[in-house]
C-alpha cells in the first residue's frame, strides 16, 4: 500500500512539473565585481536572469562564495532559499515543487535521491555534460561520478565529499580521566567508555540522534546496510539496531530529542554527552558556536568481528529540479559555482573537495580531518531503497518506539523484517 501511495504522490508531483512549473523570476542587476568562472556558455541575452537555490544548515556560507562575480560574466544571479533543517526541505520539497515554489535548483544528498530521480523530478545533466556547458565534471573524482551517473545519466554535479565520523568532546573524555589511548575502536570499546562517564561523571557518554543517518552509520559499522532495499532484513543491521535499543536503556546514551535539540552536535556543545556519530559540518559548527569545547574525529566505530566496515560516504551535488524556466541558465550557475573560491569556502567548512588538486590544501587548513581523505575510498553509499523518505521515516518512528516506549518490547529484529516487508525490493 505504502508504494501505491508513493507513486500516486510522485505521479501528481510530476504531472503538476510537467504542466509548466515556473520556479525561477527574471530581473536585473547591477554587475558583481571579482571572480571568474569555469569554461562554459555566456549568458544568451544582456538581461540579468534570477534563480533560486534550495539547501539548509550552512548554505549560504558554503555556496556564496562561489557567486561572486556571477551576473557579469553569464548574466545569472542567485538568491538563497533555505529549509530550516534537512527534514523541513524533504517535507516541503514535493509539496513545493507541485506548487510551483520550488527553487529552480537544490543541494540534493545522495541519502534520499532515488525516489526524486526514478520518478523525473530531478532533471538528467547529461547532455549540459557533454555539450561543454557544465565542463567541471571533468575534474570530479570517479567514485563522486558514480554515485550521481545512474543507468547512463548524469543527475548532480557533486560539490563535496564527506566521510562520516565519531566525534569525541575531548573536554568531558579529559574531565573523565581518559586519554588518547582510550579512543574507542569497537563498539563495546563505546560501551565500556559509556560506564565509565556514569560512574566517573554520572551522566551519559552517547549520543544518537533518532535519524536514519546515524542508524545506517551502525548498520553499516555492525556489518549491515540496506542495500538499496534488497537487504534490509539481515542479522547484522537487527544486531545493530538492537545495540542501540539495549544501550538505550542500560542508562549509556542520549537523544537530541529528548533534549529539546533538533542536532547531535548540540547535544555534545553543551556536554550532555562526550561521543556521537556525526560529519565534517561539525568543525565549522563548533568553531562558531561553541569554540572552547575541543572535539577530536575518529573512525566510526565497528563491530566485534567486521573490522573493514565503515560508515557512509555523504556526496550531496547540485541538481536541477524538473520544471524550471531558466534550465540551461541554472546549468550555466552549476557550473560557474564550481570555481575556487567556492572550494577555498568549502574547506574552510571542513568539507573535502570533490577535486583532488585541493586535498594536500585541505590536509593543511583541516589536520584534525586529514585522515578522513584516506578514508574515501573505503567508505559507503547510504543504500536507501526506492521508498527514500517513506523507509526513513518508518525506521525513525519504530525505533523512537523501541527507545522511548518503557513498555515497549520490540526488537532489532522485528522492526528490519517489518521494514523488509514494507519497504524492501
Amino acid at each position: 500500500m505504502y508504494k501505491k501511495l508513493l507513486a500516486l504522490c510522485l505521479a501528481a508531483l510530476l504531472t503538476a512539473s510537467a504542466a509548466g512549473c515556473s520556479q525561477g523570476t527574471e530581473g536585473s542587476s547591477a554587475p558583481a565585481e571579482g571572480g571568474s568562472a569555469p569554461a562554459g556558455d555566456a549568458a544568451p541575452s544582456g538581461e540579468v536572469v534570477t534563480i533560486r537555490m534550495g539547501g539548509w544548515g550552512n548554505f549560504e556560507d558554503e555556496h556564496a562564495p562561489g557567486t561572486v562575480g556571477m551576473e557579469e560574466a553569464i548574466g545569472v544571479k542567485i538568491e538563497f532559499q533555505k529549509y530550516p533543517t534537512d527534514a523541513d526541505f524533504w517535507n516541503n520539497l514535493p509539496a513545493q515543487i507541485a506548487a510551483k515554489t520550488a527553487p529552480d535548483f537544490i543541494s540534493l544528498t545522495n541519502e534520499l535521491y532515488l525516489p526524486y530521480i526514478n520518478d523525473g523530478l530531478v532533471v538528467p545533466l547529461t547532455s549540459y555534460v557533454e555539450d561543454g556547458t557544465i565542463s567541471c565534471w571533468d575534474s570530479i573524482a570517479q567514485n563522486l561520478k558514480d554515485i550521481w551517473e545512474i543507468d547512463g545519466e548524469i543527475y548532480g554535479i557533486p560539490t563535496h565529499q564527506s566521510p562520516a565520523v565519531f566525534a569525541i568532546n575531548m573536554n568531558l573524555w579529559n574531565e573523565a580521566g581518559l586519554t588518547e589511548d582510550d579512543f574507542p575502536e569497537t563498539w563495546d570499546d563505546v560501551l565500556a567508555i559509556c560506564q565509565v562517564f556514569k560512574d566517573q561523571l554520572g551522566m551519559t557518554g552517547l549520543c544518537l540522534n533518532t535519524q536514519e543517518f546515524h542508524f545506517t552509520q551502525y548498520a553499516l559499522s555492525f556489518g549491515g546496510g540496506w542495500g538499496l532495499g534488497k537487504t534490509i532484513n539481515t542479522p547484522e543491521n537487527a544486531a545493530a539496531l538492537q545495540f542501540l535499543i539495549d544501550a538505550y536503556h542500560q542508562g549509556y546514551v542520549v537523544t537530541p530529542k529528548e533534549l529539546g535539540v533538533s542536532y547531535d552536535g548540540s547535544v555534545l556543545m553543551t556536554n550532555d554527552a562526550a561521543m556521537s556519530t556525526g560529519g565534517t559540518w561539525y568543525i565549522n559548527d563548533f568553531a562558531k558556536n561553541a569554540p572552547d569545547v575541543e572535539v577530536r574525529y575518529i573512525k566510526i566505530p565497528h563491530a566485534e568481528g567486521h573490522e573493514d566496515a565503515s560508515g557512509t560516504f555523504h556526496a550531496p551535488a547540485y541538481a536541477i529540479l524538473k520544471g524550471g524556466a531558466h534550465e540551461k541558465e541554472t546549468a550555466m550557475a552549476i557550473n560557474y559555482l564550481m570555481n575556487d573560491a567556492r572550494y577555498e569556502a568549502i574547506i574552510d567548512l571542513g568539507y573535502i573537495p570533490v577535486d583532488e588538486k585541493f586535498f594536500d590544501e585541505f590536509r593543511e587548513k583541516q589536520p584534525a580531518l586529514a585522515d578522513q581523505i584516506e578514508a574515501l575510498p573505503l567508505s559507503n553509499g547510504f543504500g536507501y531503497p526506492p521508498s527514500g523518505k517513506m523507509f526513513a521515516d518508518a525506521l525513525i518512528s519504530k525505533m523512537e518506539e523501541a527507545l522511548f516506549n518503557p513498555d515497549s518490547t520490540v526488537t532489532g529484529a522485528q522492526i528490519v523484517e517489518e521494514l523488509q516487508a514494507e519497504y524492501g525490493e
